[in-house]
C-alpha cells in the first residue's frame, strides 16, 4: 500500500507502532499488528487491553503520515454495532510497549 497524500512510499512493516486516529480526531491506539487475509490486510489497533480490527482499504484508511507517525481512518457506522462506542485512547501515553510522544 502506498500513501496518496505523500510521495513517500511505505511498507506495512514501516508503520507498526504508528498512532491511529478516527474521523473525529480521537486517538484509537497504536497499530500493533497486521493480519494478512489474502484479499486485504486487517490492521490490529491496540490500547490497554482492547483492540480494534480495521480493514486496510482505501475507503477506510485516509492518510498514513510517515513523518508524524500517524494514521487517519474513517470508521464505518457498523463499527459501533461491533465494538460499541469506540473508546478514545487520548489520555494513554503507552500502548502495548510503545511510547507515544506529543509533538
Amino acid at each position: 500500500m502506498e500513501s496518496k497524500k505523500s510521495s513517500l512510499k511505505w511498507k506495512v512493516s514501516d508503520i507498526l507502532g504508528f498512532e491511529v486516529f478516527n474521523q473525529n480526531g480521537k486517538r484509537l491506539g497504536i497499530l500493533s499488528d497486521i493480519i494478512l487475509t489474502g484479499s486485504n490486510d486487517v490492521w490490529v489497533v491496540k490500547y490497554c487491553n482492547e483492540e480494534v480490527l480495521i480493514p486496510a482499504l482505501k475507503n477506510i484508511v485516509k492518510e498514513v503520515n510517515i513523518i508524524r507517525k500517524k494514521i487517519f481512518v474513517i470508521l464505518p457506522k457498523e463499527y459501533e454495532d461491533i465494538y460499541g462506542q469506540v473508546k478514545s485512547a487520548d489520555d494513554v501515553l503507552e500502548y502495548n510497549g510503545y511510547f507515544v510522544y506529543e509533538d
